[in-house]
């Protein structure tokens, strides 16, 4: 589709293999107009030099317009490695032969890039905007360093000057010397031992710890994990260089944190000095704890919570046995118990690297309630927001873990491990327990899609999107909550992000949509009833439409909440998950075995919660029902005879209700206008004297209330009928000869509205508010437009259709016409009560 087109487009501008050997007619042009006299254009070296150079340049062209390497890397891994998702077999093989061919070519965009990085420096003007340019250089080179570490390492001389944090550009010097910092953390495996000794000895250490004191939390998490990466080399002895002053630093923050936890209960009200220096030391001590690799500390399966203490006596500190990440944990708990949002979370951020690196502790945290409480209502909203944000970390370095081989690769390389352990051994055992742990909290998680924060939830729904991919939630289950983010309107990002989940679990589960889709429209209309309330001049409103106004025309369109799940998916092309899906919606109006009667609990709070939870919700349904964009006339003719269906049994069943609660004729209870339809005509209903009935003391009327509610919600469901019959113009002898299991009609295809206006399925409360009092005048007016609006359906509803087998045709004519026939004798004549 689309989205192969567009790689397809990258690819041919940055990694062609034939401009990379021989050059393209357009290089040919550029170089002709650009070269100097006398010089051929036809040197295939340079076409490819040029050609290498000019990619270079879109490359960091589009890292400086989008302001982060993350789009660029997301690009150029998806060339290099493939896409996974959608993949075809007829692509396979291309795929990887266009990947070996890139592979070979990233030498040569390194060295442009380098280049490109030293002509800068050449013709630097020292001002303020070279940083931003230098920047988008440098996190070029930081995408390639992740997809191909070994290219960086004959560069990594030029690139270690800037971890000086001297480069003339005082407002981009975090973002130079943090980027920095992540190459060598990508390039340091790849170092030999000469050339990991040659580094120690000169700055690099040094400078990477200066960075941890001077800058802010992002450069120094980005500094320290580069030297723990250093500590970690295979070739690095114990009690290296790096070592020391990694354990030197870690221990002067321990130290700062530990005076500082009994200063104050909150933090804010400290010094601004103080509150950047616990910053950076929950930063610094948590990236240690997460980057640094302890060999001889294994957490036992099952975890004594004493080993979780603070150590005053810093002197005892040291990596060996987990004694700092221990003590490391304690202190963050302290700092996690102030008053103060900020410090919860950088306290929680920090705790955040003991989870990744030591995945048993998370079971540790959930035991001691830290998990519950941070997820929590309780919880703030930024405490709440950072928690979305750590299990996300969580779950994505689980995944590198194991999908790199990493933990394989790591207890292979150790040299006291048995063969028998190497065969038996889970090495990655551990990478579940984070998921389940996760897993127990999936109902908080759904919970939290109704918190009103916008960022919490976008960022729920991301990390949502990772449970699904890695299969720790059930779709089932979470498909209704994804719905209902479609009416997230006021966060585009976060309907969006819902959209391409349920589009993906629609493709893999194409009847989940159909099956899930009732459960999705009360979830839906929990969210607009929870987060969206009002409108936009502050009026209650739950509605499941959205109105864009087209710019240019000025016309406004209408759409429901659930068009883009609509058209995205492929509902729209297959005519039974369709029928199945309106069939599930319009099932909603059905009348349900707790509804009746003679069951009913007469509580007027039941009747209340009744009227309160079922109509609306009701409307919401059918304003969604009215307003799909259907692309067949058979859409709106499912709905209609379907809706004809419910309201002849459940109707018509009211209707006798009625007239036995009055005393009517319960055998045909709806002929013409009675009294209270009258009475419904007049300015004041229930003191006109056609209303006396219902105040003579023989009525019931909770009941008659009651009866009111369920006949409002027939009220709707023919309201629907009409709106829809008039909307598309349908026919009263097409809609008799409507029947469901017909085929489409050629010329009702692509189907359009005729009146573009909106559907108006309100009805009046039955029951005044806070109290158990009928509105009487409400009442006998609903009374009224049942009546009127059964009337009418009866005059023009086709009879109900019953299949029957195809053969035998003349035969079923005729047993067709006996049964009539008996029924009319059947029948027995009106009797009116006494």
């Amino acid at each position: 589709g689309v989205r192969d087109l567009i790689h397809e487009t990258f690819h041919i501008l940055w990694f062609n293999s034939k401009a990379f050997t021989m050059g393209t007619s357009t290089l040919e042009l550029l170089e002709l107009s650009n070269s100097t006299p006398g010089r051929k254009a036809s040197q295939d070296g340079t076409k490819a030099e040029l050609y290498c150079l000019e990619a270079s340049k879109q490359m960091v062209e589009v890292v400086k317009v989008s302001g982060s390497p993350e789009i660029l890397t997301s690009l150029v891994k998806g060339l290099l490695f493939g896409f996974n998702e959608g993949d075809k077999d007829k692509k396979v093989a291309e795929r990887k032969r266009r990947q070996e061919d890139a592979r070979n070519q990233c030498s040569s965009l390194v060295s442009s890039v380098i280049e490109l990085l030293l002509a800068f420096e050449e013709n630097r003007e020292q001002n303020e905007d070279d940083g931003k340019e230098l920047v988008a250089l440098l996190s070029t080179l930081s995408v390639f360093s992740e997809a191909y570490p070994e290219l960086l390492v004959p560069h990594i001389d030029t690139l270690v000057p800037y971890l000086k944090g001297d480069n003339s550009a005082k407002k981009y010097e975090p973002s130079i010397v943090s980027t920095v910092s992540i190459v060598v953390s990508h390039v340091s495996s790849h170092f030999s031992r000469a050339e990991l000794n040659r580094l120690m000895a000169g700055e690099l250490s040094t400078d990477l710890v200066n960075i941890a004191y001077k800058f802010p939390d992002r450069a120094v998490s980005a500094a320290v994990e580069a030297l723990c990466a250093l500590t970690n080399h295979p070739e690095a002895s114990q009690g290296s260089i790096q070592e020391k002053k990694l354990l030197k630093l870690s221990i002067q923050f321990y130290s700062y944190l530990l005076k500082t936890k009994d200063t104050c209960a909150d933090l804010m009200k400290a010094k601004k000095s103080v509150r950047d220096n616990v910053r950076r030391a929950l930063s610094a001590l948590g990236s240690v704890c997460r980057f640094y690799e302890c060999d001889d500390a294994i957490d036992r399966q099952n975890l004594d919570f004493n080993n979780f203490g603070i150590i005053s006596d810093v002197s005892k500190l040291e990596f060996a046995k987990n004694s700092l990440s221990n003590a490391c944990f304690a202190i963050f708990m302290e700092y996690l118990q102030k008053e103060d949002e900020a410090t919860k979370v950088l306290a929680l951020r920090a705790m955040n690297g003991i989870f990744i690196s030591r995945p048993r502790v998370v079971l540790a945290a959930e035991q001691m309630g830290i998990i519950s409480a941070t997820l929590s209502d309780d919880a703030s909203a930024g405490v709440q927001l950072e928690s979305l944000k750590c299990w996300r970390d969580i779950l994505l370095a689980e995944e590198k873990r194991i999908e790199s081989g990493a933990a394989k690769a790591k207890m292979a390389a150790k040299k006291n491990i048995t063969v028998s352990k190497k065969i038996s051994g889970d090495q990655d055992g551990d990478a579940c327990i984070s998921g389940s742990v996760l897993t127990n909290h999936a109902t908080r998680l759904y919970e939290m899609t109704l918190i009103s924060d916008d960022k919490i939830r976008y960022h729920l729904v991301d990390l949502i999107g990772h449970l699904l991919r890695q299969g720790l939630i059930n779709p089932m289950e979470t498909v209704p909550y994804l719905l209902a983010l479609q009416g997230d309107v006021k966060c585009p990002q976060t309907r969006s992000l819902a959209l391409k989940l349920l589009v993906s679990e629609g493709e893999k589960r194409p009847d989940m949509l159909r099956q899930r889709i009732a459960a999705g429209i009360k979830a839906a209309f929990n969210f607009q009833r929870n987060v969206y309330p009002r409108d936009e001049n502050g009026m209650p409103r739950v509605t499941a439409l959205i109105q864009n106004r087209i710019e240019g025309t000025g016309k406004i369109v209408t759409q429901t909440l659930f068009d883009s799940v609509w058209v995205e998916s492929s509902l729209c092309n297959k005519k039974a998950q369709r029928q199945g899906l309106y069939k599930q919606i319009i099932g909603l109006f059905e009348k349900e075995v707790s509804s009746d009667i003679t069951n009913l609990d007469t509580k007027t709070c039941d009747l209340k919660r009744h009227e309160v939870d079922k109509l609306p919700l009701l409307l919401f349904a059918s304003q969604i029902l009215a307003h799909l964009p259907y692309n067949s006339l058979s859409d709106p003719l499912f709905i209609i005879y379907h809706s004809s269906c419910i309201c002849a049994l459940d109707g018509n069943e009211i209707l006798v209700r009625f007239a036995a609660l009055l005393g009517n004729d319960i055998c045909d209870p709806n002929v013409e206008e009675d009294e209270l339809e009258q009475a419904a005509k007049l300015k004041d209903p229930k003191e006109s004297k056609q209303a006396a009935i219902l105040f003579n003391g023989n009525i019931d009327s909770q009941k008659f209330g009651h009866l009111c509610v369920e006949a409002s919600m027939m009220i709707i469901l023919l309201k629907l009928k009409n709106f829809l019959r008039n909307s598309y113009g349908i026919s009263e002898t097409r809609i008799s000869e409507y029947l469901p299991s017909e085929k489409d009609k050629l010329f009702e295809k692509g189907v359009s509205k005729l009146d573009e206006s909106l559907f108006d399925g309100s009805v009046e409360s039955i029951f005044e508010d806070s109290k158990s009092d009928i509105d009487w005048d409400a009442a006998i007016r609903t009374y009224a437009t049942f009546r009127v609006l059964m009337r009418e359906g009866s005059a023009d509803d086709a009879p109900i259709h019953v299949q029957q087998s195809p053969t035998k045709r003349g035969s079923k004519r005729k047993r067709d016409e006996i049964d009539i026939e008996q029924t009319e004798d059947i029948i027995s004549p009106k009797v009116s009560p006494p």
